[in-house]
């Protein structure tokens, strides 16, 4: 695959997730039963310090945050979210208000930021503060960035924009959304690059091809957007790489994105490719009916 291809597919993506946020968002909601075993490994960041900063590259509709506001009672957590697609996120996330922050504004020498918050107000009318208090967990500050991550990792500030380094970086469903190797190292690097020292990075690895189900219907659906998309895109099955897909949604006709399903081979590759840096505390499989649909990594950030 080259490069001109792998900024089409990215392009295709985009217009994916802008045109079926509404949909695509109704059906992410449920935690991942994988980030429980992601906290545990991570756990001495949130024991050792009860204010932690946690980067979320790739944030959807903020699903993660949720989760991490039932799961800490008495953690007060800054999340900066990342992601290019507006449409998927939520005005308020357990009890808080989410911040959007422009980039312009912030410089890396400051730790102030200028905010545009959004008009949320909560059931009863009243509007919500910003950095509530869920009544079943953490106490959240979720400020959100729009980023195009595949433009960023090109950069070598990625992930930077002057926010605090992270104790904890996480990417969750995105990394099947890279096209290129090169580009996914260059992701995992940038991750590691936005932690400190002795913090982690976390991230999973969608392996769909294991289920044969999924697999059936990833070829399927692979074929079907070729024939309909190939002809206006200009490309064909001698483009993509193996473990490529172009999976559909919900029989629409056009909603195609491209996802790649990956193999214990290509993680052992990328954890290789970090080692000098960090160190993999933890790697397992989870999610879905099999319990093996997402493959994980916890990585320790050594330098």
């Amino acid at each position: 695959m080259d490069t001109k291809f792998a900024q089409m597919l990215c392009q295709l993506n985009n217009d994916f997730y802008r045109d079926q946020a509404v949909s695509f968002s109704d059906t992410r909601h449920a935690k991942w039963p994988g980030w429980e075993r992601c906290l545990k490994a991570m756990s001495s960041v949130f024991l050792d310090q009860p204010n932690s900063v946690v980067l979320d590259v790739a944030c959807g509709n903020l699903r993660f945050e949720k989760f991490l506001a039932s799961q800490l009672s008495e953690c007060h957590i800054q999340v900066w979210a990342f992601d290019s697609c507006d449409e998927l996120l939520p005005q308020t996330c357990a009890g808080t208000l989410v911040e959007k922050v422009n980039a312009d504004t912030l410089s890396s020498k400051e730790k102030t930021h200028k905010t545009e918050k959004t008009d949320a107000v909560d059931v009863a009318g009243a509007p919500e503060k910003a950095g509530a208090t869920d009544a079943a967990g953490a106490h959240l500050q979720i400020n959100y960035l729009h980023c195009d991550v595949m433009e960023a990792i090109g950069s070598s500030k990625a992930f930077t924009y002057g926010v605090p380094q992270a104790d904890i970086s996480v990417s969750f469903g995105f990394m099947h959304h890279v096209p290129l190797p090169e580009w996914r190292v260059q992701l995992l690097n940038s991750l590691i690059e936005a932690t400190k020292p002795g913090g982690f990075v976390c991230v999973s690895f969608w392996e769909f091809l294991v289920d044969e189900g999924l697999a059936a219907k990833a070829y399927k659906t692979h074929e079907r957007a070729l024939a309909e998309l190939g002809p206006i895109w200009g490309f064909s099955s001698a483009d993509f790489n193996d473990g490529d897909f172009l999976l559909g949604w919900r029989n629409t006709p056009g909603a195609y994105r491209y996802c790649h399903s990956f193999s214990a081979s290509e993680v052992d590759a990328l954890i290789a490719t970090v080692s000098h840096r960090a160190e993999c505390v933890a790697r397992f499989r989870a999610d879905g009916r099999t319990e093996t649909l997402n493959e994980y990594i916890v990585l320790q950030v050594t330098e």
